[in-house]
């Protein structure tokens, strides 16, 4: 198939470039009827573009009747008649659930859609009139139009941050942190940043399903570390070390997505001394530790900011739709860590922190986390007996958190019970979206907050063929 080229065109967004150009490509007979196009990927790096762009694009061509998806092959171009009839609304698609799947999927904005395997709390757990109130805040604050910011963010929110950290045992001054737009593009910052293409790095066998998408977009070499109910597995870790040399270890060490497990206490010194031994870099993930019960020991707390980088954010304790999160480290890597945020994005959005900073300050922010985690245990507890009186295997018993691994009983296959879950408007998350290189997988995970909803455990109990 012949290079695919972008058309100039002014004034449209860049997926409506891709997808313009795309038509063209399909009516001039670039791209003929049957013939499979570029991966996500390729398309991606043909055109030095994001892959959810492409995603986007190809989810309107197929929506549009100009592409079909194949599960487990890809893209085609779809035969058109010379003559089209008006096309009426499409019957229910079942998507293929291969890599890009919750990314076209999980974001859509869709009342009638059960999201039993999403990452994000219900809009009404939150506290709705604090957030008016914060917004009419700076609305009275008069702010004047604020302009780039500060390279590292807003420094009052900041303040606030090193104190936050503080009391979890992290020492850290404010020129220690960096804002983010979100836990994700903190993650990502870290890896471009201080990290190079083809470095092998290690990350959590499941693990967060983005990350792993953005660190094979990088071209890292991915290697996994299997996990067990009490963290990773620290023989086949100690045998992984023997045999890579990995600058980095990706993980995610508290009520982890996906599986709700945490690191035990002994696992978690173990992996700072193995980080020692072989000298990797350590970045812990710890967005939702919020929800942890207790004092947290985190990995940046016992290893004092030397060798890990701590990655935090609102969108599970404010908002989902609040995208500020942080950087907390050594004051060599986050200079890197500016600098590529810097040349890749410039600022953060000034306003999203300035908002965060407020909603934060009140003191019905705590009682908001008191009773996020009160559901979030109530949920767990309730979900937990669902799925074992079901005959499902559980990966692991947390006691807090958003997330559940189970296994289906044996005849169920956890990739086709998701994509007959979408004809019934129920999206679930079939495990080997969560393994490096799309691993087979017989687990899914579950999100406590939705997955008690009848529409969810009539269609798991009909055990659909």
């Amino acid at each position: 198939m012949a290079n695919f080229r972008l058309m100039p065109e002014d004034g449209i967004t860049l997926v409506e470039n891709i997808v313009n150009s795309a038509i063209s490509a399909i009516q001039c007979g670039q791209w003929r009827n049957g013939a499979k196009i570029p991966s996500i990927r390729s398309m991606a790096r043909e055109l030095d573009v994001s892959p959810f762009t492409v995603v986007e694009a190809y989810d309107r061509l197929v929506t549009l009747g100009y592409l079909e998806a194949r599960r487990g092959s890809g893209f085609y171009v779809e035969a058109r008649r010379e003559a089209q009839t008006p096309r009426q609304a499409p019957p229910p698609r079942v998507w293929p659930v291969d890599e890009y799947w919750l990314l076209r999927k999980i974001y859509q904005q869709d009342a009638n859609t059960l999201f039993a395997g999403c990452g994000w709390l219900p809009s009404h757990w939150y506290d709705a009139e604090a957030q008016q109130k914060a917004l009419r805040q700076l609305a009275r604050d008069a702010i004047a139009a604020p302009g780039y910011g500060d390279p590292k963010g807003y420094l009052p929110l900041r303040e606030q941050l090193a104190e936050r950290l503080a009391e979890r045992g992290i020492a850290a001054r404010a020129d220690d942190i960096v804002l983010t737009q979100g836990a994700s593009r903190a993650l990502d910052m870290a890896a471009c940043a201080l990290l190079q293409a083809g470095d092998t790095v290690l990350v959590d066998d499941p693990g967060y399903c983005n990350l792993l998408s953005c660190l094979a977009f990088r071209e890292f070499k991915l290697v996994p570390v299997p996990w067990t109910e009490h963290g990773p597995d620290l023989e086949q870790l100690r045998a992984l070390l023997r045999q890579h040399r990995p600058r980095a270890f990706f993980t995610n060490p508290w009520l982890q997505n996906p599986t709700g497990a945490s690191y035990a206490p002994s696992i978690a010194h173990q992996v700072l001394r193995l980080a020692e031994e072989h000298d990797f870099l350590i970045v812990e993930d710890n967005v939702s530790g919020d929800f942890a019960a207790g004092r947290q020991q985190t990995l940046a707390a016992l290893d004092g900011l030397k060798r890990v980088l701590y990655i935090d954010s609102f969108s599970k304790s404010l908002s989902p739709g609040l995208r500020v999160g942080y950087l907390a480290g050594p004051a060599e890597l986050l200079e890197r860590v500016v600098h590529y945020k810097m040349m890749s994005g410039l600022t953060s959005p000034e306003l999203n922190e300035r908002l965060a900073l407020e909603l934060i300050s009140e003191g019905r922010y705590r009682r908001q986390l008191e009773r996020l985690r009160s559901r979030l245990a109530e949920a767990q507890a309730q979900c937990q007996q669902l799925f074992t009186e079901h005959g499902w295997q559980l990966f692991a018993r947390p006691a807090n958190g958003l997330f559940i691994l189970a296994r289906p009983p044996s005849e169920l296959d956890a990739t086709s019970l998701a994509e007959q879950a979408q004809l019934r408007q129920i999206l679930l998350a079939p495990g080997h979206l969560f393994r490096a290189h799309g691993m087979r997988s017989d687990w899914l995970r579950f999100n406590v907050a939705f997955s008690q909803d009848r529409r969810l455990w009539d269609f798991l109990t009909l055990r659909p063929q």
